[in-house]
Parts: structure tokens; C-alpha cells; sequence
């Protein structure tokens, strides 16, 4: 699927060690290259921003 830089979708992040899928209320596509692109998260939920930070930590400690 093509996306473009300003798009709005839903995203759901399966993590390994998680019950459930990561929701990101909304994330905005900030830019394109290709088949490529990034996000910023536009709307997440307390709860989410928890998890997500505790993910990242993992990830940083497996460095």
C-alpha cells in the first residue's frame, strides 16, 4: 500500500512478551522514501505510552 507524508491511520504494534497489540490511536505519516516511510504518534493513551516506554527500555538494555 502507497502511503503519503500528512496520512492518518490506526496502528497496532505486535511486541514479543505483550498479550496484546500496542494501539496507537492515530500516527501521522511524517515522511516517504521509496517503500519507506516514518511516523509520529498523533494519539496514544497513557496506558500505551507506558507500555511503549517499557518496551523501548527492554530494547535499550539488550544493546
Amino acid at each position: 500500500m502507497m502511503v503519503e507524508q500528512g496520512a492518518k491511520f490506526e496502528c497496532r504494534l505486535h511486541i514479543p512478551g505483550l498479550d496484546w497489540p500496542l494501539r496507537i490511536q492515530e500516527a501521522t505519516v511524517r515522511w516517504v522514501d521509496g517503500k519507506c516511510f516514518g511516523v509520529a504518534f498523533s494519539s496514544i493513551t497513557p496506558e500505551e505510552i507506558e507500555k511503549l516506554k517499557a518496551v523501548l527500555s527492554e530494547l535499550d538494555q539488550d544493546e
